[in-house]
């Protein structure tokens, strides 16, 4: 009976508690609105539009015509080496009946394991490249989200949104082109490189 009459009891304090809730809850939303109005006022905002930025930046252009070289190089490298494979190979198939089997299994297994091996190289310089092209378009990117920082902070604006986060805004809000001249400019002397490790 007494535990009936406990449980009861923190029931009844339970409930007049709950009734108590929203009442501090709308007297506490009542008092904070002005201040979160205050801080978050924005008046000021630009729209940019990054991926525009990267593709046409012409920083962007001089990584990707280095990387074309760069490519072609090893392209050239790789198809000097394939015509030396296919005579290697010719001379394996002229010398089969001469050797021994033993002796041409031998040559055929040294040569299969300079195909792979070579292979294996393609595949690494490609990823070496692929690297390299991505880091040089990181610090393109990085130094651009600077620009992008330090517009902000001259033209004291409150915010500033990627293009594709906009849904609807006036075109004087768009510091895309903005962006670009002043990335062109510094890094106009700027020495690109890409390296394969």
């Amino acid at each position: 009976m007494k535990n009936i009459q406990l449980c009861l009891l923190y029931l009844l304090v339970f409930t007049l508690g709950l009734f108590n809730l929203p009442s501090q809850k709308a007297y506490s939303q009542n008092n904070t609105i002005p201040v979160l109005q205050d801080i978050f006022n924005l008046e000021r905002l630009a729209v940019v539009n990054m991926d525009k930025v990267l593709r046409d930046a012409k920083a962007t252009e001089r990584v990707r015509e280095l990387l074309d070289n760069k490519r072609e190089e090893f392209q050239n490298d790789f198809a000097m080496r394939e015509a030396s494979l296919l005579q290697i190979e010719k001379d394996l198939q002229s010398k089969r009946t001469i050797l021994s089997e033993e002796a041409y299994r031998a040559e055929v297994n040294q040569f299969q394991n300079e195909v792979a091996s070579i292979q294996q190289e393609i595949q690494f310089k490609r990823q070496a490249l692929d690297k390299a092209f991505q880091e040089a378009q990181d610090e393109i990117k990085s130094l651009a989200a600077e620009i992008v920082t330090e517009i902000a902070g001259q033209q004291k604006l409150d915010v500033v949104l990627n293009k594709n986060a906009a849904l609807v805004f006036r075109q004087d809000l768009d510091i895309t082109e903005t962006v670009i001249i002043k990335l062109n400019e510094r890094t106009k002397n700027a020495r690109l490189e890409i390296q394969e490790e």
